[in-house]
């Protein structure tokens, strides 16, 4: 049976191969690993958007993807992605239709495209979301891991005819997840599979020794407010908000903002993320308005990506934030937002930051 959009895809996969060919150099290792057919789960890494491109030319079967069914796909890509048809997803939630269209791929022998770090809102998280080993245990398909790597910025370097050096390794098979009568056993089984899953992937991404220089080991992040009256003197007693370094950590991610103007259109929130060059109260507290309305929306958003608990001294301490720009704007004062993060890197290199420094790279 073939899988859904089989010609659409499959000319999909023509033209990537072609594109990849022309347009970057990339390596491919470990295609004696993947099984002669379906079913089965393959799952890497996700630092980019390139790996889905590269996973999907480059097995030798049609690939169903599981992706984004949360957030308003990019318009850079969004057309592409829909072109090529996916399983949507709303992460954060437990979302029975993906999983039983992901379940009904691999009972009828399909393959199955996965990467279980969930998103690249924040490169390298390392830790797998437990749905690709519950596929497993629940269809006996085992899971092909991949490691990519390279791969950040690829699209922009591709585009300016750099042509990116990219990397695809395969590893050896894992057998499927194992079942059991007893829940306590089934949980233990996906934990254990879940984290020997990313083990695997990690180990198939070469190391670079230049990168490894640059890797951050150490990271700290406070927060704090500079007043300025009309006369141009500051103001000394200026209130705490509480949380600070989650607050700091908040305003440093640029996707935890840029996501609701930009693929959500909701324009109005915006001016919040330029922070570093604004200081007029009322129109930053007019864009946190519109943030905090869209978090308290939609209430998954922030817990998926950092924790409920997280997620929820972010919201009290934006809500205090907002207090702070209704004080200042009544009394007319001017504001500096003054979000700090501070990183070590391995070769011992300290940086510190006060502008957004955690972006999304395609």
């Amino acid at each position: 049976m073939k899988p859904r959009y089989y010609y659409r895809r499959l000319a999909t996969r023509i033209l990537g191969r072609g594109l990849q060919t022309l347009f970057t150099r990339t390596t491919i290792t470990g295609l004696e690993h993947v099984p002669a057919q379906g079913p089965y789960i393959a799952v890497g890494n996700h630092d980019a958007g390139m790996e889905v491109a590269l996973m999907v030319i480059n097995l030798p079967h049609i690939v169903d993807l599981i992706g984004n069914g949360d957030v308003p796909l990019d318009p850079i890509y969004g057309k592409i992605a829909l072109w090529y048809g996916f399983i949507p997803v709303r992460r954060g939630y437990v979302d029975r239709t993906a999983l039983k269209a992901a379940q009904a791929v691999l009972e009828r022998g399909g393959v199955l495209g996965v990467f279980p770090e969930g998103g690249i809102w924040e490169q390298s998280s390392g830790a797998a979301r437990p749905g690709v080993a519950w596929l497993s245990q629940q269809t006996g398909a085992p899971i092909l891991p991949i490691g990519f790597s390279c791969v950040i910025g690829a699209v922009n370097r591709a585009v300016r005819l750099k042509r990116p050096q990219m990397t695809m390794r395969i590893g050896p098979l894992m057998p499927a997840v194992p079942n059991s009568d007893s829940p306590r056993a089934r949980k233990t089984a996906i934990e254990e599979a879940s984290r020997d899953m990313m083990r695997r992937i990690a180990d198939l991404i070469p190391p670079n020794p230049e990168a490894e220089k640059d890797r951050i080991v150490e990271e700290h992040y406070t927060f704090r407010i500079e007043l300025q009256r009309p006369d141009g003197s500051l103001v000394e007693d200026v209130p705490v908000v509480p949380y600070g370094e989650d607050l700091g950590y908040f305003f440093h991610h640029a996707v935890l903002l840029e996501v609701i103007y930009h693929n959500y259109r909701l324009t109005g929130a915006k001016p919040l993320a330029h922070y570093a060059d604004l200081t007029d109260p009322a129109q930053l507290g007019a864009a946190l308005e519109v943030a905090l309305r869209f978090y308290e929306t939609e209430t998954a958003f922030l817990g998926y990506r950092l924790g409920y608990a997280r997620a929820g001294r972010i919201l009290e301490g934006l809500r205090a934030l907002r207090d702070v720009f209704a004080s200042a704007a009544v009394q007319e004062y001017r504001i500096r937002l003054l979000p700090e993060r501070t990183i070590i890197r391995a070769g011992g290199k300290s940086e510190s930051f006060f502008r957004p420094s955690v972006k999304r790279e395609f």
